[in-house]
């Protein structure tokens, strides 16, 4: 039996605020080894103990030898974090001589997920020669998507010439330590949704692995920056693939927007994308692309005269179909977010609705 309470005091924020990790803060003072037994991974880092030149402070540093290759790198990453919607990123970095003639260096922060994929780079910079005196590097960034990450920090650069070490030390980070393992957020399968005429707006969502969900919030918005909690479905104990809804009635009279909070059972979460209402009268019949182009989700629009199931079908510029959906329509416009499989080729679609009685389509490009 699944429960919804729409919150009403912030009381109830606190049952699923984030446990308390540590943050990292580490001065590399026992060198690489005992990090990488504890889930840092090293790629060709090299590590140099004081009195070397090499050496910024402590015991000792990280540092990159110089490029053999013009593909040569080093890269460090740290264990899972859990990464919020903002991450500072601290550490001192210093060259132990000049750059001479063509030879340069970098640095490069990344997130990755547990594959090693970037999934979002923060920073690269070139490493000039002031940095032969110690270098403080302190930066904030915005987090395109929170969620479980290794911070991935990789020093480069072109051979040019010379034997200029790069070393970096002293590395803080305000994210959450989570570990050696990143748990798999809730699989959102579907988001949809449908605002009748009476201002009532109907969320669905399918989920896969139910059983890793804990609770999802759904997150309501005027603005499309500032999202407040409209309510929270807790997950049922059922296995596999399982449906949601969630309804509610809106008196405002402009846009108004919602995603899903999804939270598994490690307090871990990931976001749907927005879904987007606009309250008016006077409804088309037509197909309506939101974010065009798209990426790896097709999120739109359309209209259905009456509750009712309908076909949504993607057709490629060849006229062949590439997706074939059912999808339950209520009366009024809907919302749909389908995910696109990595099957789909960057170039233009069509995506066609047809309720048995008429067609609604429109064009869109696959990036």
């Amino acid at each position: 039996m699944k429960k919804i309470f729409t919150l009403c005091c912030v009381a109830v924020l606190s049952l699923f605020a984030k446990p308390s990790f540590a943050q990292i803060s580490e001065n590399f003072e026992n060198g690489l080894a005992p990090l990488a037994a504890n889930c840092w991974q090293f790629t060709n880092m090299m590590y140099a103990t004081n009195p070397s030149s090499f050496a910024i402070s402590g015991n000792g540093s990280p540092y990159s030898e110089p490029p053999v290759s013009s593909d040569s790198v080093r890269i460090m990453r740290t264990p899972f974090l859990w990464v919020e919607n903002t991450v500072d990123v601290s550490f001192i970095y210093k060259l132990s001589g000049n750059l001479n003639g063509m030879a340069t260096r970098f640095i490069k922060l990344d997130l990755v997920n547990p594959s090693g994929d970037i999934v979002q780079t923060l920073d690269s910079f070139q490493v000039t020669n002031t940095a032969t005196t110690t270098v403080l590097y302190n930066q904030t960034f915005p987090v395109i998507a929170p969620g479980a990450y290794r911070l991935s920090v990789t020093m480069g650069g072109s051979t040019g010439g010379g034997n200029v070490r790069l070393s970096m030390d002293d590395l803080t980070t305000n994210a959450y330590l989570s570990g050696c393992v990143a748990s798999l957020p809730v699989h959102l399968i579907s988001f949809q949704g449908n605002m009748n005429k009476n201002n009532k707006v109907t969320l669905n969502w399918t989920v896969a692995d139910n059983e890793t969900a804990k609770s999802f919030e759904i997150e309501k918005s005027f603005n499309g920056r500032d999202f407040s909690i409209a309510a929270v479905v807790f997950a049922s104990e059922n296995r596999g693939t399982e449906n949601y809804t969630f309804a509610e009635t809106v008196n405002a009279n402009d846009k108004v927007m919602y995603r899903l909070k999804m939270i598994d059972k490690n307090h871990e979460a990931d976001y749907s994308r927005i879904l987007i209402f606009q309250l008016k009268s006077v409804i088309t019949n037509s197909v309506k692309i939101i974010g065009n182009p798209v990426n790896d989700k097709l999120t739109f629009s359309y209209t259905a005269t009456t509750t009712q199931v309908v076909d949504v079908k993607v057709f490629d510029m060849t006229g062949r179909v590439v997706l074939n959906n059912k999808v339950n329509s209520l009366e009024g416009r809907n919302m749909i977010s389908l995910p696109l499989s990595s099957t789909f080729k960057a170039g233009m679609y069509v995506v066609e609705v047809n309720d048995g009685t008429q067609l609604q389509s429109s064009k869109f490009v696959k990036q």
